[in-house]
């Protein structure tokens, strides 16, 4: 009975005088049979008839490692140096520079209050040679334009950065912000108005330099309070207004989440301006209030003060 056709021998390697190995056709089988590369068998010959390759000793290896671990060191060594080397002159000019911007500081200061006590000494004598007419239209005229000194009931309007500052330009606050929030307080009846203690007058600038905001010429920092002195329906007329609601909706916006603050306050004292150059001046005559009209505030009318 036949079992079906009977499987071919494996046919064997057969090697040529020249030692190369020769294929037959049944390569997988051979495979199977005689895994191992030829080369290797070469290899193995070669090291039993002359012996192993010379390689490097245990010492050997270990004094490379070492040396390699020397230059390193050395060179870790010498940064080093170099850096702490330079440390102390880089330690000194940031002291340097430290110590001249607080003496700077320290000099505007003084200054300013030196301006400002001259300006005492100019308003007293000016007022020694006016009568009280004169004097009040003065200081009516004064306290409108922003250069005297002065007090009343009003109100606070806090803007802050919000937390997202860095990669959302709204949750950052803008000279825009400031000149729309102030334009607002304006347009519900401010008197007299300041951006964190700078004083704002007709030719008080609000813009920006670079990423800072400046008030006139000084640079302003978040929080930004925007001080209004001005009747006592200021703050209401001023919630009511689209500027006041778009910063409320900036507020409670979870991106964005910007301070905004509205405090009604008493007894709120706002510094006179700096005194600008002035290139022509003339000094109005009153003329007289007809009969049954009063006479105008000399202060905002905040408060009465």
């Amino acid at each position: 009975m036949s079992t079906g056709p009977e499987r071919e021998p494996v046919q064997p390697v057969s090697t040529p005088p020249s030692g190369q190995r020769v294929w037959q056709t049944d390569m997988l089988t051979d495979l199977f049979q005689d895994p191992l590369d030829g080369g290797y068998t070469d290899a193995a010959r070669a090291r039993r008839e002359h012996g192993p390759l010379p390689t490097a000793t245990h010492w050997t290896r270990r004094g490379i490692t070492v040396l390699a671990c020397v230059v390193i060191g050395v060179l870790l060594a010498v940064a080093y140096l170099q850096v702490v080397a330079r440390a102390p002159a880089r330690a000194t000019t940031r002291t340097e520079l430290i110590k001249d911007i607080n003496r700077r500081t320290a000099d505007t200061d003084k200054l300013d209050q030196d301006a400002e006590n001259r300006q005492d000494e100019v308003n007293r004598r000016r007022e020694q040679e006016l009568d009280d007419t004169s004097i009040a239209r003065l200081r009516e005229l004064e306290a409108a334009t922003g250069v005297r000194k002065v007090t009343g009931d009003g109100v606070v309007v806090t803007l802050a950065d919000g937390p997202n500052a860095s990669t959302e330009r709204l949750a950052r606050v803008l000279d825009l912000d400031l000149q729309l929030v102030t334009n607002a307080l304006w347009a519900a009846g401010a008197e007299a108005i300041s951006v964190n203690g700078r004083r704002l007058t007709s030719v008080t600038p609000i813009r920006t330099a670079g990423s800072a905001i400046l008030i006139g010429n000084a640079h302003v920092i978040s929080p930004y309070e925007v001080a209004a002195i001005g009747p006592s329906d200021m703050a209401d007329k001023f919630n009511d207004t689209a500027t006041a609601e778009d910063y409320r909706k900036l507020r409670d916006d979870k991106r964005f989440e910007v301070g905004f603050d509205v405090d009604e306050k008493d007894d709120l004292e706002l510094p006179a301006a700096v005194m600008p150059r002035l290139q022509f001046a003339r000094v109005p005559q009153p003329s007289p209030s007809p009969s049954g009209t009063p006479a105008p505030s000399t202060s905002p009318s905040g408060g009465g003060k």
